[in-house]
């Protein structure tokens, strides 16, 4: 039975955003005493603004008016069992980090509600995130938040549309999907009308203020440095790769797997004109879990085009834009179309390669240091190890549970060849149980008690 978000107390308070104003009262006409009536004075026309058809967030010219029209963060859940998402393909900025153990953060950014179609699964945010979506004054939705994005939005007092509170009149629950044996967490969407549903209950719309992403300029590639295959590893189970496609001039995304990332509502690959990577100093918060990063500035990549080059980027608190320059120091010239940006900190399990066409690999700026509280490499390395042996030894003893019943099982049956393989799989099971505990016995000293091997059945002789 699936769970239904829960549905919180209607809020009576308004918090309006930056870059949202009220409409000033007109001023009260009266009569003069001893006076006819003074003739209503008509109030003026209003110049509408210009039309603003440059998408802040691509710098392309569309049909589309921007004066006005608030950005959308809608944070994607990432990892197993989150793949297909929609809207991926479809959102114009795509952030991608680590903030918490080792999935990634992934924010789908859209320059006006009206791109969104459907979005999701939509996860929690992080305060990750939310560095490089508010200073677009852009309307952060999600369900759930971590404490640390929790605490800049009260600070900020910023409004966010979170479906823990907002319930269904903000997001949606694919049922379809769930039968075809998706999580329930990673069935949870949201389209245009839901978000103004969401903001509804806050008596507010997507209207307001919108700022350029970046200094947006037809350029040429950068023509000293070839870079056409990108690998990023943010941890031992996430990471994206992004290679080039020459005959459209974009960058390709895939999954971990190697598996194209795939658009579900449209159809198609997320495709990305330029790509950036922010190398960023990090460490660890004071909850000993969370990611700490260093977002004053740095360097880092930038390809367009099949090509490459190095890159330095300021930023600043959390309302702060991000700025970028070029190698002279120059405002950097980015090609107009979609970004996909990786912040990338460099940290023990963490990598990044990078080939030109010809399967070159490039020559990459150094890794970002560590902050203070960032653990060395040496001390990650053996507490990965540690990690590792403690998860065998829990793996080998769920294997020798489930070979365990398998011999029930097949003791059940008529056939003799289930009772052959079963007691095959209870030897390879008691075996693997055997080195799993003598590893974790050698780091760790104290032996665990283990489950008793078990026998093969009367009768069987296991296959050496």
């Amino acid at each position: 039975m699936r769970k239904t978000i829960r549905l919180a107390a209607a809020a009576l308070s308004v918090m309006m955003l930056a870059g949202c104003t009220l409409p000033g009262l007109p001023d009260e006409t009266g009569e003069a005493a001893g006076s006819a009536t003074a003739s209503p004075t008509a109030a003026p026309t209003p110049t509408p603004a210009p039309a603003n058809n440059t998408n802040p967030l691509t710098g392309q010219t569309t049909e589309t008016d921007y004066n006005n029209q608030r950005p959308v963060a809608v944070t994607l859940r990432s990892g197993d069992g989150s793949t297909p998402q929609w809207g991926v393909g479809k959102a114009d900025l795509l952030v991608e980090g680590v903030s918490e153990g080792y999935d990634t953060s992934l924010t789908a950014v859209f320059a006006t509600r009206a791109d969104i179609s459907k979005v999701g699964p939509v996860g929690k945010v992080t305060d990750l995130s939310l560095q490089f979506s508010l200073p677009l004054n852009a309307v952060p939705v999600h369900i759930g938040k971590t404490t640390y994005a929790s605490n800049l939005l009260n600070v900020l007092t910023y409004q966010d549309v979170d479906g823990l509170n907002v319930g269904t009149s903000g997001f949606a629950f694919d049922a379809d999907r769930y039968a075809n044996g998706y999580r329930e967490e990673n069935c949870w969407y949201t389209t245009a009308d839901l978000i103004s549903g969401g903001l509804a209950n806050y008596s507010m719309d997507t209207t307001g203020a919108n700022m350029p992403l970046f200094h947006f300029e037809e350029r040429q590639a950068p023509a000293a440095q070839n870079g056409t295959d990108l690998y990023i590893t943010f941890s031992q189970t996430a990471g994206t790769e992004l290679k080039y496609d020459a005959a459209n001039g974009v960058y390709l995304r895939h999954n971990v797997d190697g598996t194209p990332t795939m658009d579900t509502d449209s159809g198609q690959q997320a495709s990305f004109k330029n790509v950036l990577v922010l190398y960023a100093s990090s460490g660890i918060k004071d909850d000993d879990y969370t990611r700490q990063y260093d977002l004053s500035g740095g360097t880092g990549l930038y390809l367009t085009d099949g090509a490459w080059e190095q890159i330095n980027w300021t930023k600043g608190d959390a309302t702060a834009p991000l700025s970028l320059t070029d190698a002279s120091g120059a405002t950097l010239a980015v090609n107009p179309g979609k970004t996909y940006l990786a912040v990338w900190g460099g940290y023990y399990g963490q990598s990044l390669q990078l080939f030109a066409a010809d399967g070159t690999e490039q020559s990459l700026p150094v890794k970002p240091a560590l902050l203070e509280s960032g653990v060395p490499d040496d001390v990650a390395a053996a507490a990965q190890h540690n990690q590792d042996i403690q998860n065998a030894l829990l793996a080998a003893q769920a294997e020798l549970a489930a070979a365990q019943q398998a011999v029930t099982d097949a003791a059940a049956t008529e056939d003799t060849a289930d009772d052959e393989a079963a007691a095959q799989r209870l030897t390879a099971a008691n075996d693997a149980l055997a080195t799993a505990q003598a590893n974790y016995d050698a780091v760790f000293g104290t032996p665990t008690p283990a489950p008793e091997p078990t026998p093969a059945p009367e009768g069987e002789t296991p296959a050496e």
